[in-house]
């Protein structure tokens, strides 16, 4: 596992699933948006803060990406509760864990990012 962090800062937003002009929201923010997903309240948006800025949507949880580069499974059992386990006993941090297909990504509030990074580093080594 080689964690790398984001320089990029992000938030999670929100967006009515009643949005008028959802397409055309969209097509303004698709190069910024790491993550969309629909819920059955609202779409959840993962985007740079500076973009939920500039569009005026409500957001919460500021925080930094880290990618765990390596591909696992989408199948895989154990991978992130171990991670985000150590993470929460270590650093006593909870983190928004997602999976791509490819990669996992942590997103880690403002100001853990470097001791999150630490603590993924040392497992690594650990691990090596």
């Amino acid at each position: 596992m080689n964690p790398t962090l984001d320089a990029e800062e992000y938030v999670f937003a929100e967006l009515s699933l009643e949005a008028p002009h959802f397409a055309e929201f969209l097509g303004a923010v698709s190069k910024d948006v790491k993550m969309l997903f629909r819920e059955k309240e609202a779409w959840t948006i993962i985007l740079p803060k500076s973009a939920a800025d500039r569009e005026g949507l409500y957001y919460t949880f500021p925080c930094r990406q880290v990618t765990l580069n390596v591909h696992s499974s989408l199948e895989a059992v154990g991978f992130l509760a171990a991670i985000t386990t150590r993470l929460a006993e270590k650093v006593n941090v909870g983190v928004n864990a997602i999976s791509g297909y490819y990669h996992d990504h942590l997103f880690v509030p403002v100001g853990k990012e470097d001791a999150v990074m630490e603590e993924l580093l040392s497992l690594a080594a650990e691990k090596a």
